[in-house]
């Protein structure tokens, strides 16, 4: 099915066929923002099949593919094609199609408003192969439009912030394909002065001894992110990882992590300008993930080592340094080093005391469960910087036990609430430390009757004694054809006051117990006997 007749108009279907074709092609306008030169190569995409040029308003093309300065609304961006690349139709379109997970349409980020329909002449001469050529001219809207709200153009300071660093405008063919060498990154004037927030760190040890490991994260609260290297398909596109294809959720991992070969580990000790290095393979930094609603950003975790050759008892700063492949700028004089083939760094760090003999507490460092599954918790803690076995002492009593392993577990069910335990670590060589561990429980332990004491006689007053645990409060209770009163209450003690009639039945009855207390109103029930 042609998308388009060259000498009719194009139809709706059409606009939505063509708009998800033209998504799919963006990431190779990211590959222009990678430098000639960048090691290792990308892959082929063959000769330029078109040119392109700003046939009016503001703009400039910056080596052949990035478009950079535009204005919406006044500039004019005309594709210079060969006809033997068939390109049919220019689109406008955001770099979130290349984000989205597989349940995300790329058609909602394309601004059908801004398609252009090629049309051939006679006497262009503009296009690469020189004659035989095709003009399509997409006049760049003053306000972008898309059915997904979240599609615009220029993105978004929040996007920007996260490694989406422009648009693009992609050539398909009438048979829905992508034309190879037919896609340009646009830069808008306005993006000038929004240059990305750089990401901040923080470490979860602030000492610790040659050889030991240093959890990082990003900073609480962060709204800078890794924008220099945040798209998969872009690094797919400069051979440094595999493509991947859209994943199911991004909740599920999204598109994975950036390459190791992009990210340094550099350690400067006081006036020094030669660094100690770390390796970052233990470092992750998670690629940018579109749900069709909430963009995901680059996001650190993982663990760094402290250098064997490090000296005691100084303190390091530490730069966690990520390659920028985006056209924003990235440093070329900070302690990441010069430019590699033209691309600059972006960076964060942390203080480090380097100590000898000094054992380190590393993650998990706090857990979470249920009321209801507290019992059945368990966690090991983990050191680094030991020398041979460590031996865990708890310091004081808690709700939480450390076993001399470090095994952490819960002596019976707890109820809503933080639990602490710490103490110190140690070693047959002498190095010490210490350790805490945080243990939050939600939701609320139920109310069980363990047995009843007393018996209900018809006719007279009894005493009824409900044994059990996890009373949350005082309750209300009732039994059918009899009176009863609630006389005092205690986490796993109820006495109630019971009147039956003297019509009422020997036997067993059922009595129920409602306890509310702001969640969900609870009952209970259990039986009593009456003589």
């Amino acid at each position: 099915m042609r998308l388009l007749s060259r000498r009719g108009r194009l139809g709706s279907r059409a606009l939505a066929v063509a708009a998800a074709a033209a998504a799919s092609l963006l990431v190779v306008a990211g590959v222009s923002a990678v430098p000639a030169g960048a090691a290792p190569t990308g892959r082929a995409t063959g000769a330029p099949v078109c040119a392109v040029a700003v046939s009016a308003g503001p703009g400039v093309v910056v080596n052949g593919a990035i478009i950079a300065g535009v204005v919406g609304g006044s500039t004019q961006v005309t594709l210079d094609c060969n006809q033997s690349s068939q390109a049919a139709l220019a689109v406008e379109a955001t770099l979130l199609a290349s984000l989205g997970a597989a349940n995300v349409v790329p058609t909602g980020e394309v601004d059908t408003s801004a398609l252009a329909q090629f049309a051939p002449s006679a006497t262009d001469t503009g296009c690469p192969a020189g004659s035989s050529c095709e003009l399509a001219t997409v006049a760049i809207p003053a306000t972008y439009s898309a059915s997904d709200p979240n599609a615009q153009c220029p993105p978004t300071q929040a996007q920007i912030n996260a490694g989406v660093f422009g648009c693009a405008i992609a050539a398909v063919t009438a048979q829905n394909t992508p034309v190879a060498g037919a896609e340009f990154l646009l830069q808008y004037a306005s993006q000038a002065l929004a240059a990305p927030a750089n990401p901040t760190i923080s470490a979860v040890q602030s000492t610790g001894a040659p050889g030991s490991t240093v959890d990082v994260t990003d900073a609480a609260g962060a709204t800078g992110y890794w924008w220099g290297d945040a798209i998969q398909l872009i690094q797919a596109n400069a051979g440094l990882a595999a493509p991947a294809t859209p994943p199911a959720s991004c909740a599920a991992g999204g598109y994975g992590n950036v390459p190791t070969a992009t990210l340094s580990v550099l350690w400067y000790a006081p006036a020094s300008t030669t660094p100690l290095l770390s390796s970052p393979t233990n470092l992750a930094i998670s690629n940018d993930c579109y749900t069709g609603k909430d963009l995901i950003p680059p996001a650190l975790s993982g663990t760094i080592t402290v250098p064997a050759n490090a000296t005691s008892g100084t303190t390091y700063n530490v730069f966690v340094c990520e390659l920028d492949l985006t056209p924003y700028p990235g440093s070329t004089t900070s302690a990441c080093g010069p430019a590699v083939n033209g691309m600059g760094w972006i960076s964060a760090s942390f203080p480090f005391t380097v100590k000898t003999g000094v054992i380190s507490q590393n993650l998990p460092t706090s857990g979470s469960t249920t009321a209801a599954s507290s019992s059945h918790f368990s966690a090991q803690l983990v050191t680094s910087g030991a020398s041979g076995a460590v031996t865990y002492t708890q310091s004081g009593s808690s709700k939480l036990s450390v076993s001399t392993t470090g095994l952490v577990t819960v002596a019976g069910s707890l109820n809503a609430g933080t639990y602490t335990v710490s103490g110190t670590t140690s070693d047959a060589a002498g190095d010490t430390g210490t350790f805490t561990f945080s243990l939050t429980v939600s939701g609320s332990l139920r109310p069980v009757v363990h047995r009843v004491t007393g018996t209900a006689v018809p006719g007279h007053l009894a005493v009824l004694t409900v044994l059990g645990a996890n009373f949350p409060g005082r309750p209300t209770a009732t039994t059918p054809g009899a009176r009863v009163t609630v006389v005092s209450v205690s986490k796993t003690r109820i006495v109630l006051r019971l009147v039956a009639p003297a019509n009422f039945a020997r036997g067993r009855h059922v009595m129920t117990l409602r306890f509310a207390r702001g969640e969900p109103t609870e009952f209970l029930k259990f039986n009593f006997k009456t003589l």
